[in-house]
């Protein structure tokens, strides 16, 4: 496993690419798993223990230790992989809660587009499964709270497919004149 990983630093072996630290393309796990283990956090014996005995959820502060923040991280891929379980068993209906729990844990802005890739991973999910309302409220919800224009524009993109995939081309079309209109606010 350690293998696969280090070779998503450049290129992987299915045709994927890791750019710095932006993901190009990934099919096998998650973007968000894949940015943790790339920093060195989150073992899969931790994860199977706090899925046990749940998450313990607490904002991770500027003053908050190492240990702290690979706890944080590895609940916040933990949940990412329990909201794709929970869609792929039809329970829709805890997608929004389980995915607060990522928003709400708040990890330090370098980890922000890990957060904001898990939101669009999910969102695809449920565009695949026809829950484009719910696909739209992950999103909105991910752009309540990340802050980097970078990662709103990444979120408009991702909603603009989802009413692309609904077949609601106008909000298609709108979704990404925002997002075009952030991009030229970054780069004038």
């Amino acid at each position: 496993m350690k293998d696969r990983y280090r070779t998503a630093r450049g290129k992987a072996s299915d045709g994927k690419i890791m750019c710095g630290r932006k993901l190009i393309q990934r099919s096998a796990a998650s973007a968000l798993l894949l940015l943790i283990m790339l920093a060195g956090v989150g073992s899969g014996t931790q994860a199977k223990a706090e899925m046990q005995t749940g998450p313990q959820l607490r904002a991770v502060t500027p003053e908050a230790s190492d240990a702290d923040l690979k706890q944080m991280l590895s609940i916040a891929e933990t949940q990412h992989e329990i909201v794709k379980v929970l869609i792929a068993q039809g329970r829709f209906d805890r997608v929004l809660p389980e995915m607060k729990k990522i928003y709400d844990l708040r990890l330090p802005d370098r980890y922000e587009g890990a957060v904001a890739q898990s939101a669009g991973l999910i969102a695809n999910l449920l565009a695949e499964n026809r829950q484009f309302a719910l696909g739209h409220e992950v999103l909105e919800e991910a752009q309540r709270r990340v802050r980097q224009n970078e990662n709103k524009v990444s979120l408009l993109k991702i909603q603009a497919y989802v009413y692309k995939s609904e077949g609601n081309l106008e909000k298609a079309l709108q979704a990404l004149e925002r997002a075009v209109g952030l991009e030229r606010q970054r780069n004038p």
